[in-house]
C-alpha cells in the first residue's frame, strides 16, 4: 500500500492501517477491495426504547471541497427527520468521542419528553 496526492479537485480515498489509521491510497480499485473485506461500522448503539441508532463508521472518502477529511462518520437514525444528522470526524478517536456526545445528547432529549 503506497501512498499518494491526489490532483486537486478530486475524491481522496483512505484505507486504514493495522492501529486504524487513515492511509491514502492512490488506486480506487484497492480501496474498493479493502472497504469490502473490512469491518467499516466501529460502534453501534440501539436506543432500544425509541428506536434511534447511531452508528459510527469509516468512509474511507474525502470530498474534495473539502480541507480537513472527515474519514468516519457518525449517524442518528430513527428520530425525527430535523433530529436525523450525521457529523464528521478526520480520525476514530474524534468519531469515538462524537458517538458518545450525540448518545448522551439523545438520552437527555428522550428523557426530557
Amino acid at each position: 500500500m503506497r501512498s499518494s496526492a491526489s490532483p486537486p479537485g478530486s475524491e481522496r480515498f483512505f484505507v486504514l492501517d493495522a492501529k486504524n489509521r487513515p492511509v491514502e491510497v492512490s488506486d480506487r480499485g484497492e480501496w474498493s477491495r479493502w472497504m469490502s473485506e473490512n469491518e467499516l461500522i466501529f460502534r453501534r448503539t440501539l436506543l432500544d426504547e425509541s428506536g434511534v441508532m447511531v452508528t459510527t463508521r469509516f468512509r474511507g472518502v474525502s470530498e474534495p471541497k473539502t480541507g480537513k477529511a472527515s474519514l468516519f462518520v457518525t449517524r442518528v437514525a430513527g428520530m425525527q427527520a430535523r433530529d436525523n444528522q450525521s457529523y464528521g470526524s478526520s480520525t476514530l478517536a474524534e468519531a469515538l468521542e462524537q458517538h458518545e456526545l450525540v448518545v448522551q445528547k439523545i438520552l437527555r432529549m428522550l428523557s426530557e419528553r
